[in-house]
């Protein structure tokens, strides 16, 4: 079945994504990652090329809070603490409040609300719409 190319006010070429001779041009606008969630290396930073959130903005800025969130209390508590996977010979632990993980939990509250004002900050600046 034979169609018709759909005729276009603006061609591909002229918009410099597609090019009759390559040049260096197309890098004016380059590669980029649309996304609805960013993936995150080690230090909370976006690991995409040069990110565009697409989609409801809101899902966009609750999923990255929590995302960092997590992160940032996680960063905290093996800043704290070391990795460590150590219990008490009869698994038990003490019942009593703990100075040290309260300390600890202020520094983890004091994170996650850094990380989630990074959040809402990363989303408004690369948030393009829904994606249509």
């Amino acid at each position: 079945m034979a169609t018709t190319p759909k005729k276009d006010s603006t061609s591909l070429s002229e918009t410099g994504v597609l090019q009759d001779k390559p040049t260096a041009r197309a890098a004016e606008r380059g590669d980029h990652d649309r996304i609805v969630m960013a993936s995150r290396r080690a230090d909370g930073s976006m690991d995409q090329i040069r990110p565009e959130f697409i989609g409801d903005k809101d899902v966009a800025i609750a999923a990255a809070k929590q995302q960092l969130a997590e992160q940032a209390a996680s960063a905290v508590d093996i800043a704290a603490r070391g990795v460590t996977s150590e219990a008490a010979e009869d698994g038990t632990g003490s019942s009593e409040p703990d100075a040290e993980i309260k300390a600890l939990k202020d520094a983890q509250d004091e994170a996650v609300k850094t990380a989630e004002a990074q959040a809402e900050r990363e989303v408004n600046e690369r948030h393009q719409g829904l994606g249509d």
